[in-house]
């Protein structure tokens, strides 16, 4: 079992119960009846790791005592499901991620567009110049011819 899904299995649990808290060492034993001693220590490790989880997201906190868990103003929020909170929550980072980056790329756009207008300009400015030099070459022939 993973840490997520451990995640999930306790924030439903939390969010099902009427008063929207559980005892958490009940909830472990219970989860954990049945299996063999190797397994449980695992499993418990791992439903601790949950919980940790769970608090430090603000999806659940701790109650009068250590060992009740309450529901969190996110966990309400997100109607207890783990995955739906996880998506919202990568999506929310995803954009913050593109909202930093975003300007870099526009900088870049921006020099890039600068760059082929001046490439054009200067492109123009050589023509005209070479034009100009023609112009005064076949002037400059033609005037010759006519004075022999």
């Amino acid at each position: 079992m993973e840490v997520n899904t451990a995640a999930e299995i306790v924030l439903r649990a939390v969010h099902d119960d009427i008063n929207g808290s559980i005892v958490f060492s009940e909830f472990v034993a219970h989860q954990i009846q049945g299996y063999d001693s190797r397994t449980t220590v695992d499993l418990q490790g791992i439903y601790k790791k949950a919980l940790l989880v769970l608090i430090d997201e603000g999806l659940c906190h701790r109650g009068m005592t250590a060992d009740i868990i309450e529901l969190g103003q996110k966990g309400i929020d997100c109607d207890g499901n783990y995955r739906k909170y996880v998506k919202k929550r990568d999506a929310r980072n995803l954009l913050e991620r593109i909202r930093r980056i975003l300007p870099i790329f526009t900088f870049a756009l921006a020099a890039i567009g600068f760059y082929i207008t001046y490439m054009k300009k200067t492109s123009n400015e050589r023509q005209k110049k070479a034009k100009v030099e023609q112009h005064k070459k076949d002037s400059i022939a033609q005037h010759n011819r006519g004075r022999r």
